[in-house]
Protein backbone atom coordinates (compact mmCIF):
# COMPACT_ATOMS: atom_id res chain seq x y z
CA UNK A 1 0.00 0.00 0.00
CA UNK A 2 1.55 3.20 -0.82
CA UNK A 3 1.21 6.08 1.68
CA UNK A 4 0.61 9.77 0.59
CA UNK A 5 0.94 11.03 4.19
CA UNK A 6 4.60 10.97 4.67
CA UNK A 7 7.48 12.44 3.34
CA UNK A 8 9.80 9.78 3.83
CA UNK A 9 7.43 6.49 4.70
CA UNK A 10 6.60 5.60 1.12
CA UNK A 11 4.86 2.59 1.75
CA UNK A 12 4.10 -0.82 3.92
CA UNK A 13 3.14 -3.59 2.05
CA UNK A 14 3.60 -7.38 1.90
CA UNK A 15 6.56 -9.17 0.27
CA UNK A 16 6.45 -12.68 -0.11
CA UNK A 17 10.44 -13.18 0.43
CA UNK A 18 10.42 -11.05 3.42
CA UNK A 19 6.63 -10.29 5.08
CA UNK A 20 5.63 -7.27 5.92
CA UNK A 21 7.63 -3.82 4.27
CA UNK A 22 7.45 -1.16 6.16
CA UNK A 23 9.35 1.25 3.08
CA UNK A 24 11.24 4.34 3.90
CA UNK A 25 13.12 6.83 1.18
CA UNK A 26 15.90 9.08 2.11
CA UNK A 27 15.62 10.82 -1.30
CA UNK A 28 13.31 13.60 0.03
CA UNK A 29 16.05 14.99 2.06
CA UNK A 30 19.21 16.97 1.20
CA UNK A 31 22.67 17.30 2.03
CA UNK A 32 22.44 20.13 3.74
CA UNK A 33 19.43 19.24 5.66
CA UNK A 34 19.51 19.85 9.67
CA UNK A 35 20.96 16.57 10.52
CA UNK A 36 18.97 15.94 14.04
CA UNK A 37 16.16 17.51 12.93
CA UNK A 38 15.52 15.12 9.48
CA UNK A 39 16.30 12.54 11.74
CA UNK A 40 13.30 12.83 14.07
CA UNK A 41 11.09 13.93 11.12
CA UNK A 42 11.86 10.42 9.79
CA UNK A 43 11.59 8.41 12.80
CA UNK A 44 8.39 10.10 13.76
CA UNK A 45 6.92 9.25 10.57
CA UNK A 46 8.31 5.51 11.27
CA UNK A 47 6.87 5.16 14.68
CA UNK A 48 3.52 6.68 13.36
CA UNK A 49 3.34 4.28 10.66
CA UNK A 50 3.82 1.57 13.02
CA UNK A 51 1.33 2.55 16.17
CA UNK A 52 -1.27 2.43 12.69
CA UNK A 53 -0.51 -1.09 10.94
CA UNK A 54 1.68 -2.79 13.05
CA UNK A 55 5.42 -3.59 13.62
CA UNK A 56 6.75 -4.53 10.02
CA UNK A 57 8.78 -8.03 9.58
CA UNK A 58 11.52 -5.71 7.66
CA UNK A 59 12.01 -1.71 7.61
CA UNK A 60 13.27 -1.08 4.44
CA UNK A 61 15.39 1.85 3.49
CA UNK A 62 16.82 3.41 -0.24
CA UNK A 63 18.01 6.70 -1.16
CA UNK A 64 21.33 6.56 0.58
CA UNK A 65 23.67 7.94 -1.73
CA UNK A 66 25.79 10.34 -0.42
CA UNK A 67 28.38 10.87 2.53
CA UNK A 68 25.65 12.90 4.91
CA UNK A 69 22.80 10.26 4.87
CA UNK A 70 24.95 7.65 6.10
CA UNK A 71 24.74 9.55 9.16
CA UNK A 72 21.14 10.48 9.36
CA UNK A 73 21.34 6.40 8.90
CA UNK A 74 23.33 5.78 11.50
CA UNK A 75 21.28 8.04 13.94
CA UNK A 76 18.00 6.80 12.69
CA UNK A 77 18.94 3.07 13.27
CA UNK A 78 19.78 4.01 17.06
CA UNK A 79 16.54 5.53 17.26
CA UNK A 80 14.64 2.69 16.08
CA UNK A 81 16.47 -0.19 18.06
CA UNK A 82 15.91 1.99 21.49
CA UNK A 83 12.03 1.42 21.09
CA UNK A 84 12.08 -1.76 18.85
CA UNK A 85 15.20 -3.50 19.82
CA UNK A 86 14.15 -6.80 17.75
CA UNK A 87 12.81 -5.09 15.01
CA UNK A 88 15.00 -5.86 11.55
CA UNK A 89 16.18 -3.47 9.29
CA UNK A 90 16.79 -3.95 5.40
CA UNK A 91 18.52 -1.27 3.07
CA UNK A 92 19.14 -0.79 -1.09
CA UNK A 93 22.21 0.89 -1.83
CA UNK A 94 24.35 1.86 -5.00
CA UNK A 95 28.14 0.18 -5.28
CA UNK A 96 29.61 3.14 -5.03
CA UNK A 97 29.37 4.01 -1.72
CA UNK A 98 31.79 1.15 -0.85
CA UNK A 99 34.57 2.77 -1.59
CA UNK A 100 34.66 4.05 1.69
CA UNK A 101 35.26 2.00 4.34
CA UNK A 102 34.11 4.73 7.45
CA UNK A 103 30.80 4.47 5.29
CA UNK A 104 30.18 1.00 4.77
CA UNK A 105 31.09 0.10 8.33
CA UNK A 106 27.50 1.88 9.39
CA UNK A 107 25.51 -0.34 7.51
CA UNK A 108 27.21 -3.90 9.19
CA UNK A 109 24.57 -3.57 11.44
CA UNK A 110 21.82 -4.26 9.07
CA UNK A 111 20.00 -7.66 8.79
CA UNK A 112 19.64 -7.68 5.29
CA UNK A 113 21.84 -5.12 2.63
CA UNK A 114 21.27 -5.50 -1.03
CA UNK A 115 23.49 -3.26 -3.44
CA UNK A 116 23.18 -2.10 -6.93
CA UNK A 117 26.07 -3.67 -8.84
CA UNK A 118 25.28 -3.40 -13.29
CA UNK A 119 28.67 -4.05 -13.94
CA UNK A 120 32.44 -4.25 -12.82
CA UNK A 121 34.44 -3.74 -15.95
CA UNK A 122 36.46 -0.38 -15.14
CA UNK A 123 34.98 0.80 -18.56
CA UNK A 124 32.71 3.09 -18.13
CA UNK A 125 32.24 2.30 -14.29
CA UNK A 126 30.38 5.15 -12.98
CA UNK A 127 28.20 5.86 -15.96
CA UNK A 128 26.82 2.26 -16.02
CA UNK A 129 26.53 2.03 -12.09
CA UNK A 130 24.84 5.55 -11.54
CA UNK A 131 28.34 6.12 -9.40
CA UNK A 132 29.71 9.65 -8.88
CA UNK A 133 32.83 10.29 -11.51
CA UNK A 134 35.41 10.57 -8.38
CA UNK A 135 34.46 6.78 -7.60
CA UNK A 136 37.39 4.33 -8.67
CA UNK A 137 35.91 0.99 -9.48
CA UNK A 138 39.07 -1.37 -7.65
CA UNK A 139 38.15 0.48 -4.45
CA UNK A 140 34.39 0.13 -5.30
CA UNK A 141 35.00 -3.82 -6.15
CA UNK A 142 37.24 -4.52 -3.17
CA UNK A 143 35.26 -2.92 -0.40
CA UNK A 144 32.14 -5.27 -1.29
CA UNK A 145 34.12 -7.62 -1.25
CA UNK A 146 35.37 -6.60 2.70
CA UNK A 147 31.86 -5.98 3.72
CA UNK A 148 31.07 -9.43 2.57
CA UNK A 149 33.51 -11.07 4.69
CA UNK A 150 32.37 -9.51 7.79
CA UNK A 151 28.96 -9.03 7.45
CA UNK A 152 26.44 -11.35 9.35
CA UNK A 153 23.57 -10.61 7.97
CA UNK A 154 21.62 -11.74 4.19
CA UNK A 155 23.45 -10.12 1.16
CA UNK A 156 22.24 -9.46 -1.88
CA UNK A 157 23.28 -8.43 -5.31
CA UNK A 158 21.29 -6.37 -7.81
CA UNK A 159 22.10 -6.30 -11.18
CA UNK A 160 20.01 -4.37 -14.06
CA UNK A 161 20.40 -4.85 -17.47
CA UNK A 162 20.39 -2.54 -20.20
CA UNK A 163 20.16 -2.53 -24.05
CA UNK A 164 23.16 -1.54 -25.43
CA UNK A 165 24.73 -0.55 -22.47
CA UNK A 166 26.12 -3.80 -20.20
CA UNK A 167 23.95 -6.69 -21.80
CA UNK A 168 26.82 -8.80 -23.12
CA UNK A 169 28.45 -11.98 -22.49
CA UNK A 170 31.91 -10.67 -21.23
CA UNK A 171 30.14 -8.31 -18.90
CA UNK A 172 28.18 -11.67 -17.20
CA UNK A 173 30.62 -13.57 -17.02
CA UNK A 174 33.07 -11.19 -15.44
CA UNK A 175 30.14 -10.31 -13.20
CA UNK A 176 29.57 -14.14 -12.50
CA UNK A 177 33.56 -14.35 -11.53
CA UNK A 178 33.20 -11.80 -8.78
CA UNK A 179 29.54 -13.09 -7.59
CA UNK A 180 31.57 -16.23 -6.48
CA UNK A 181 33.89 -14.48 -4.81
CA UNK A 182 31.74 -12.54 -2.81
CA UNK A 183 29.34 -15.09 -2.38
CA UNK A 184 25.96 -13.16 -1.91
CA UNK A 185 22.59 -14.60 -0.25
CA UNK A 186 21.00 -14.11 -3.49
CA UNK A 187 21.63 -12.35 -6.53
CA UNK A 188 18.38 -10.70 -8.93
CA UNK A 189 18.57 -9.41 -12.28
CA UNK A 190 16.17 -7.15 -14.16
CA UNK A 191 15.80 -5.58 -17.30
CA UNK A 192 15.70 -1.55 -17.09
CA UNK A 193 13.03 -0.29 -19.64
CA UNK A 194 12.80 3.48 -18.32
CA UNK A 195 14.01 6.16 -20.03
CA UNK A 196 13.69 5.17 -23.40
CA UNK A 197 15.54 1.72 -23.46
CA UNK A 198 14.31 -1.53 -25.04
CA UNK A 199 14.28 -4.49 -22.93
CA UNK A 200 17.00 -6.46 -23.57
CA UNK A 201 16.80 -9.77 -26.30
CA UNK A 202 15.33 -13.03 -25.71
CA UNK A 203 18.67 -14.35 -26.89
CA UNK A 204 20.46 -12.54 -23.96
CA UNK A 205 18.15 -13.55 -21.54
CA UNK A 206 19.18 -17.82 -22.48
CA UNK A 207 22.66 -16.66 -22.59
CA UNK A 208 22.31 -15.05 -18.90
CA UNK A 209 20.38 -18.51 -17.29
CA UNK A 210 22.86 -20.47 -19.31
CA UNK A 211 26.23 -18.62 -17.90
CA UNK A 212 24.62 -17.89 -14.54
CA UNK A 213 23.01 -21.53 -13.74
CA UNK A 214 24.09 -23.67 -11.16
CA UNK A 215 25.81 -20.52 -9.11
CA UNK A 216 25.50 -22.01 -5.56
CA UNK A 217 23.37 -19.22 -4.17
CA UNK A 218 19.27 -17.98 -5.15
CA UNK A 219 19.29 -16.79 -8.40
CA UNK A 220 16.57 -14.59 -8.83
CA UNK A 221 14.83 -13.42 -12.84
CA UNK A 222 12.66 -10.24 -12.08
CA UNK A 223 11.75 -10.44 -16.21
Amino acid sequence: MILMDYRYVKAFEFNFNFGTLLSVDFSSSSEDSDLINITEEIFNEIRDCIKVRGIPSLIWFKGITNTINPSKFKLITKMIKAVYPKQKIGIYLNCGIFQDEDVRNIFYGCDLVAINLNSVNNFQFSKINKCPESINSMDVLEGIIEFSKNFNGKLGIYTMFLKGINDNIKNVEKLKEFLLEVMPDHYSVSNYTLDGFEPVSKEFKEDLKEILENLPFNVIYMF
